[in-house]
């Protein structure tokens, strides 16, 4: 991680992110940027990764929760089969604003019993997540690969470009993750000190910016499945809307990193017990 830089100020953390394939025409007087009230369509690769301002006007209404409520909900769903016999089926989630409005669907990819079977027992699967909205359209994907000591998630806005990764860093008294822009700037800093376990807290230059916790889910899902419930907490702060992307993206490796029963399959999750 040595490598890495830190974000530095505001106007440079903005220069930082990358990936941007920017020409002079974007910012220009000629400059296509949806107008707020019409319809108009998604500009692949313009712009920043995840820039509201290039999305679909049916994209950014379905991620306003996501890029504006002060608060996110994050509720796992586990079937009947898992519970029964243990069984690790795909990881599903919905997530919703303050409101309750449900915002965002994430699936993990690969059906039928041979992409079970590699999900189960496979010691190097590589998870992929897909968050998607009501209508179908991919908002954002989390990729996690195998790794043998620390886990990383790469976050693919909804284009397909590289909106940052999310790197686990060894710490002896608490659980650190990093969230670093394409370029390799640190944008901010999860950490989830080991007496307070189900709480994660984020940090841009030392400014605690939101709070990830997991939420008790009763009785019956504690026991017998590992199904969680989460809240990422906003402060007034964190407006970027790429970097609450990110977020919601490391509320989801949190679980899979450190709640997750599976073992053994790569992506250093093991290296969570």
């Amino acid at each position: 991680m040595g490598n890495k830089t830190d974000g530095g100020s505001g106007s440079a953390l903005e220069l930082d992110w990358g990936s941007r394939e920017r020409r002079p025409q974007d910012d220009g007087p000629d400059a296509v940027v949806p107008s707020p009230g019409a319809e108009a369509p998604a500009l692949v690769g313009k712009g920043p990764p995840g820039d509201p301002r290039y999305m679909s006007m049916e994209l950014r209404y379905s991620l306003e929760a996501v890029l504006k409520s002060p608060m996110l909900h994050m509720r796992q769903f586990r079937e009947t089969v898992e519970i029964l016999i243990g069984w690790e089926g795909k990881n599903q989630y919905s997530i919703s604003g303050e409101d309750g409005r449900n915002s965002v669907f994430v699936g993990e990819t690969g059906e039928g019993w041979a992409s079970g079977l590699l999900r189960n027992f496979w010691p190097f699967y590589r998870t992929r997540l897909e968050c998607m909205t009501p209508t179908g359209t991919m908002a954002l994907a989390v990729e996690i690969p195998w790794s043998l000591f620390f886990a990383r998630a790469e976050v693919l806005a909804w284009d397909g470009r590289l909106l940052g990764t999310i790197e686990q860093r060894w710490t002896v008294f608490q659980r650190c993750l990093d969230i670093v822009s394409p370029t390799g700037v640190v944008l901010a800093s999860v950490v989830g000190p080991f007496t307070k376990p189900w709480t994660f807290r984020v940090l841009k230059r030392d400014e605690e910016v939101a709070v990830i916790r997991k939420r008790w889910s009763g009785l019956l899902q504690e026991s017998f499945t590992d199904a969680d419930n989460f809240t990422v907490e906003f402060q007034p702060s964190c407006t970027d809307p790429r970097l609450r992307q990110l977020l919601l993206s490391t509320a989801l490796f949190v679980d899979l990193l450190y709640f997750d029963n599976r073992r053994g399959r790569g992506s250093g999750l093991s290296l969570s017990d």
